[in-house]
């Protein structure tokens, strides 16, 4: 295993800086600087998953929401949000020094489909019960005076895209990732590996890394049910240059993970399944760092 320096690509870089040379003049002791980004690991057996956003809303201790909604609808097409690349939904904006607890995307389901390998178009619907107006992460950052804090929401669309009944059930899996402290697993996978006895060069083996929180973790199929699930999965795809086959999980908390692959990702993740895994290896992710897990 071997680790290297890299350097991530920020989301709106050279905008964030004018924005600043702008109006930092205006900026109080106590104002911070957003941007919120989403990025996707990919479903399978699909060519588009467009959702439709209209604003992002934080919860901060004061049970005081802070809303930023948007002019106009921003639509994305998640699938092109993939290894490493975003789509910036906040830019630049003023925030409040201070602790936060939850971030909320606010959405129009009504504008969001999923277009199959077929072509067919199908809208995105909210599991009954659900509340079809946003997604709420439950999760704790804050913002000090001055910092410029960039945040990533992280779907995982091979976790939240059920189909039951003919409709295509739409229950994100999310993960909200701070800019700064975060890094990478990417490996080559030799085209001559074999999984359970198919060989992942076979047009029968759907083929994604499975990536788990904690060390020596038995890994299981999604299943929402389960308390052990993957904490991502990245999609496992043909390097034409060198013949062999290559993946990348970005957007990493640093610590202990355990990472397997698997022939079996196309399946319908609201049908659990006892799936077939590689051998699963245990991988440390450290801040700013490429973890490379090779196969075999």
């Amino acid at each position: 295993m071997i680790h290297r320096r890299i350097s991530f690509v920020r989301h709106g870089l050279m905008l964030l800086a004018a924005a600043l040379l702008l109006c930092g003049c205006n900026k109080t002791d106590d104002t911070a600087t957003l941007s919120v980004a989403v990025a996707d690991t990919p479903t399978d057996n699909a060519t588009s998953v467009l959702v439709t956003f209209t604003g992002v809303e934080l919860q901060g201790r004061s049970n005081v929401p802070v809303l930023y909604r948007f002019t106009a609808p921003k639509q994305v097409d998640l699938l092109q949000e993939q290894e490493g690349d975003s789509a910036v939904l906040l830019n630049g904006v003023d925030l409040n020094a201070g602790n936060y607890q939850s971030l909320r995307l606010l959405v129009d389901m009504s504008q969001s489909s999923i277009t199959l390998s077929d072509g067919s178009v199908h809208p995105l619907v909210i599991p009954p019960g659900d509340d079809p107006s946003g997604f709420t992460l439950m999760s704790d950052f804050s913002a000090s005076s001055g910092d410029l804090l960039k945040l990533t929401v992280d779907f995982d669309l091979r976790q939240a895209i059920i189909l039951a009944s003919g409709d295509y059930l739409f229950r994100p899996s999310l993960r909200l990732i701070d800019d700064a402290n975060m890094g990478q697993i990417s490996g080559i996978v030799a085209s001559t590996l074999a999984i359970g006895g198919i060989s992942i060069t076979s047009a029968s083996c759907s083929a994604a890394a499975y990536v788990y929180a904690g060390d020596h973790v038995t890994p299981v199929d999604i299943d929402p049910a389960q308390a052990v699930q993957p904490v991502t999965t990245a999609s496992i795809t043909l390097d034409s240059v060198s013949g062999n086959y290559a993946y990348t999980v970005p957007f990493m908390i640093p610590k202990t993970y355990t990472i397997t692959l698997t022939c079996a990702s196309g399946d319908n993740p609201g049908t659990p399944n006892a799936l077939i895994f590689y051998p699963p290896r245990t991988v440390e992710v450290a801040n700013d760092m490429t973890t490379e897990v090779d196969y075999p």
